[in-house]
């Protein structure tokens, strides 16, 4: 595999009479969000009947916990289009809900991890796998951690762009090897996200009840690190110490199955002390290091759809990757829907670049670089003395930031008149971006800590506060939600006919599924 220069790959475009880029792309997003109840406290109610089924619906699902709304917009060839999508989806949900719709990643007060309920998808084989995956989770981590939140977003180039890159190589692989390059590449500076976007420098006391924690006192609710920037991605939210020794290298796909099958497969100490049986009732699926593969925690996934009681690592393996899945971003508490435009273009821009960068294998030195770079601006990343390290070289995250941004401008730079507009929103993302970088109190995690140290409130009061701005927000928004409307009517009808079809036994269904591999 031979990664394109990118004026070799626009010329290439160029030859095939699609020149712009932006026809090229197709993105999708996926939001948490979790439900709060009158006292302020996770919703203890079933997931509303007014959004749907959650096994059926497919704009409106719940995560971890009955309480944690999940929205899925479809695939669209925008950037607006699909943020107009997020917004009728969470327009419908403030609607539909008398419950508040949390805006931050990190939860609100929880007093007693008891109260969080798995989420229920009914009695049907895939229901039940579902909840029981879930119960894995919370004895493997604990159900708190479960509750936190966040934003993905997925990315991918259409099979005709890849055509025209390809030369003589098949399209799977030639597929395969480009998207494992581009997530290397987002790798090695994946803490730009963390730094730009990380909106969870806080955490309310209850969050880390009897938890060994390295947080100071913000007020007498509160928890914080004076520089952090996104205690979501800290071992206290998704981070496993279980995985810490796996080193996914996505040097190739081969070996990234291999990786992922080890996980798989392997049985992991403390997970088998657990046990899969308690009082004779199924607590988690196996005792491996992940359960399945959605319980692997990285910044950014290879993915392919996978269709119902079919494997991950098989459609992969037999298919081949088809898009990347980015799940390094928090809700940005002061946007309505999450995530904006700039957010957006920002996210393909880097991707665009990751994906046209040079294509290097990683060794275990530099992923142990890479992790050491992610927790350090996790905790400090808004400290100006924190340094970097790149090869062993220490740098300031402004000057490796610049270096980012410098480079996608002299790409962006590079593209046809045809992609003008899209540029011209790329380069306005990069300037907010860059006055991040040379001003950290700009960041979301700068603007929730200094709001909350200005104003004497705690992490719960500002929630409640912008919670009740975004739902005013959006029931503003002039949008058509019948599509939504009928989804969930039909969802209903779907989730009945599920419930009354004869299937084989649970235990034979499971069997199958664990052995599938």
């Amino acid at each position: 595999f031979m990664t394109r220069s990118l004026g070799e790959a626009l010329s290439l475009l160029a030859d095939k009479g699609d020149i712009n880029l932006e026809n090229s792309i197709s993105r999708g997003i996926e939001k948490e969000s979790l439900r709060v109840s009158k006292d302020n406290t996770i919703s203890s109610a079933d997931h509303p009947s007014s959004l749907g089924s959650a096994l059926t619906n497919k704009f409106i699902t719940t995560d971890f916990s009955e309480a944690l709304l999940e929205l899925i917009t479809p695939t669209h060839s925008s950037i607006e289009n699909v943020l107009n999508n997020l917004d009728e989806i969470c327009k419908f949900v403030v609607e539909k809900t008398s419950e508040t719709i949390w805006p931050s990643s990190i939860p609100c007060k929880i007093e007693n991890e008891d109260s969080i309920r798995l989420a229920d998808y009914g009695t049907s084989n895939s229901g039940l796998l579902k909840t029981l995956y879930r119960s894995g989770l919370s004895y493997r981590y604990g159900s708190m951690m479960q509750t936190v939140s966040g934003i993905h977003y997925n990315f991918s180039f259409s099979d005709a762009f890849f055509e025209s890159l390809k030369g003589e190589e098949d399209l799977q692989s030639f597929k395969n090897k480009a998207y494992l390059s581009q997530i290397r590449n987002f790798r090695r500076n994946a803490w730009m996200i963390l730094y730009l976007f990380g909106s969870s420098p806080v955490v309310p006391k209850t969050f880390i009840t009897d938890r060994e924690n390295f947080l100071e006192d913000l007020n007498g609710e509160d928890l914080f690190l004076e520089y952090a920037t996104c205690l979501r991605m800290s071992e206290l939210g998704y981070m496993s110490k279980a995985q810490d020794n796996l080193f996914i290298a996505y040097n190739n796909i081969d070996e990234y199955l291999k990786d992922l099958k080890n996980a798989l497969t392997k049985e992991h100490k403390r997970y088998g002390e657990v046990g899969v049986l308690k009082d004779g009732k199924r607590i988690q699926i196996n005792t491996s290091i992940i359960q399945i593969e959605n319980e692997y925690y990285s910044s950014i996934r290879p993915k392919r759809v996978t269709p119902p009681g079919e494997r991950p690592i098989n459609i992969l393996r037999n298919e081949g990757i088809d898009y990347v899945e980015i799940r390094a971003l928090d809700n940005n508490s002061f946007l309505p829907s999450g995530i904006d435009e700039d957010t957006s273009y920002f996210l393909e821009a880097y991707l665009i670049g990751c994906f046209f960068g040079e294509d290097k294998k990683s060794t275990q030195e530099e992923i142990k670089e890479l992790l050491m770079n992610w927790e350090n601006v996790v905790k400090e990343g808004r400290n100006p003395n924190l340094r970097l390290l790149k090869d062993k070289e220490k740098v300031t995250i402004k000057d490796s930031g610049m270096q980012v941004i410098d480079s996608l401008r002299n790409i962006f730079h590079q593209m046809p008149p045809e992609m003008n507009e899209y540029v011209k929103k790329v380069m306005k993302s990069l300037d907010r971006q860059e006055e991040k970088l040379n001003d950290a109190s700009l960041t979301p995690s700068g603007l929730i800590v200094d709001e909350l140290k200005n104003s004497n409130k705690t992490w719960e009061e500002l929630n409640l506060e912008l919670a009740k701005e975004h739902s005013n927000s959006l029931k503003g928004l002039e949008k058509d939600l019948n599509y939504l409307s009928e989804e969930a009517k039909s969802s209903l009808e779907k989730f009945k006919q599920l419930g009354n079809h004869q299937e084989e036994e649970f235990e034979v269904y499971l069997d199958k599924f664990v052995n599938d591999i």
